[in-house]
């Protein structure tokens, strides 16, 4: 508890600033912090940690079949329909953003009754559905060809347990196809253990942590070099039309890609 003592006083000696030095900040960003120490944190300093799952589909390790599991599709009036109630979490903005947007929902049914979904989008991945909190902008996130991105997924509490979130992302990667499809990439709060101990089960692979801070109406981020897409790993190169062609890349909530990327590496 010392050392949340000594970073609440310091937030607020900084606050009274109106401003955070780089070297506080930086000193923030390099925390390497536990998932208990990272939720008593969040009581002072407003934060958004993410890890960063990364999957090669052909080394997908499948859970076991679920009997009277199946899984099917889900297209946009479908979704609508869902963001009527409230067990699924999809709000209207989703609800709009699903077809607008390009994405692919899949559900899976346990005896012809709908226990969850997964959603996935083919396109960089816009902010507003990476963060964890209404003050944060979110994470935005540029997918290279043959990546897709999952951002959401839901199992209903009855059913959890059974691994039927490994079985909708089977179907979803025999659905986008191993030739077509060749990476899987999730993002999830540090401290959702559930979520990330089902996806490392699967064969995700942790690959970095991006951070948002929001202090004062403005957000602070620190985010993992570009991420080859094919290996898993940091990439070495600098230039960013190479990144942009072969790399997952974190930006900041509502990016817009410059005119000339040589200009801007």
């Amino acid at each position: 508890m010392g050392a949340i003592t000594a970073m609440s006083a310091l937030i607020k000696s900084q606050m009274a600033d109106k401003a955070l030095s780089d070297v506080a900040t930086e000193r923030y960003f390099a925390m390497d912090i536990s998932g208990a120490i990272y939720n008593q944190l969040k009581r002072f300093i407003p934060m958004d940690r993410s890890a960063i799952l990364w999957l090669n589909t052909h080394e997908f390790l499948p859970a076991k079949p679920v009997p009277g599991a199946e899984c099917r599709p889900l297209n946009g009036e479908d979704i609508k329909r869902l963001s009527l109630i409230k067990d699924f979490g999809i709000d209207a903005r989703l609800a709009e953003d699903f077809d607008a947007l390009g994405f692919v929902g899949i559900g899976i049914f346990v005896n012809k009754k709908l226990a969850g979904l997964s959603l996935f989008t083919t396109d960089d991945v816009p902010g507003y559905y990476t963060k964890h909190g209404e003050r944060f902008n979110g994470i935005q996130l540029h997918l290279p060809p043959g990546t897709r991105c999952l951002f959401k997924a839901v199992v209903l509490p009855e059913f959890r347990g059974q691994r039927l979130h490994s079985a909708v992302v089977r179907y979803a990667i025999d659905h986008f196809g191993k030739d077509t499809v060749h990476t899987i990439v999730t993002t999830t709060d540090i401290a959702n253990r559930a979520f990330l101990a089902s996806s490392l089960d699967q064969g995700f692979e942790r690959v970095g942590k991006a951070t948002e801070i929001s202090l004062l109406g403005k957000s602070l981020y620190r985010f993992p070099k570009p991420i080859d897409s094919l290996t898993g790993e940091l990439s070495k190169s600098k230039d960013l039309e190479e990144n942009e062609e072969s790399c997952i890349m974190l930006r900041k909530a509502n990016y817009v890609k410059p005119d000339n990327l040589e200009d801007a590496a």
